[in-house]
């Protein structure tokens, strides 16, 4: 399976010290994701990350929400590491679960409903049967007005879209690592940013038609509520 590549601590470790932290208008994605949940649902008390990686999304959110508890499911044994380490602060209501979401059996290691449910850069790693189906566990998951918000990575609506996308990836990393102190070149950054090792595990589904299957499932409210190129924030209100 190409998310196997997960499970290699080198690939892990690279994202983590590097294209996690600097993801473009990061900060502002996690604004528009407590805004949204704030809207339907003020006071969440269960809250489920789905692909938690380090632990970002689920810290967030329970620092937000000091009464509500959390479960980070990931697959990379490196990264619920730094899940653990980052999620330490707010023990003992946080709890990480390895499981591969390939599997149905991904769910049962843990108990529901929970009113959120989130997902940070992860789902795009499986098949576009899978994830339609992960949605309806997702949505299964939720109790009633619960939410789903997903921050990930979506297809571009045509090649020319699409390196657009990889322009604005690659200046935007560029200018990171010089002010990091690095001594480094635009063409080794694109180079870096076209040959990275993960790239073959992306399988990028097209913003519009994941929107539907939400809506298939029987999600309400269902919408993107944020877009930068190929990132976007969209989910819906069971």
């Amino acid at each position: 399976m190409l998310a196997d590549i997960w499970k290699d601590r080198d690939v892990a470790k690279a994202f983590l010290a590097e294209r996690s932290t600097v993801i473009p208008d990061r900060p502002r994605q996690l604004e528009v994701i407590l805004r949204v949940l704030r809207l339907f649902c003020p006071q969440p008390r269960g809250i489920l990350d789905v692909g938690t990686g380090d632990g970002l999304l689920l810290a967030t959110f329970l620092e937000a929400f000091p009464d509500a508890s959390g479960v980070g499911v990931d697959f990379s044994p490196l990264m619920l590491e730094q899940a653990r380490q980052r999620l330490a602060k707010c023990n003992p209501r946080a709890t990480t679960v390895e499981a591969d979401l390939q599997a149905p059996t991904w769910k049962d290691r843990f108990a529901g409903p929970f009113d959120a449910v989130v997902s940070g850069f992860a789902i795009h790693h499986l098949p576009h049967d899978r994830k339609r189906v992960l949605y309806q566990e997702i949505f299964d998951l939720l109790s009633p007005g619960g939410v789903f918000l997903n921050c990930e990575h979506v297809a571009s609506a045509t090649p020319r879209v699409e390196l657009l996308f990889d322009d604005t990836m690659m200046e935007h990393l560029y200018l990171r690592r010089k002010e990091k102190g690095e001594d480094v070149t635009l063409e080794q950054v694109r180079r870096d940013w076209m040959e990275r090792p993960d790239r073959c595990a992306n399988i990028l589904a097209p913003l519009e038609d994941q929107c539907q299957w939400l809506r298939e499932i029987g999600f309400k409210d269902v919408d993107c509520f944020w877009k930068y190129f190929e990132l976007a924030i969209f989910g819906g209100v069971k």
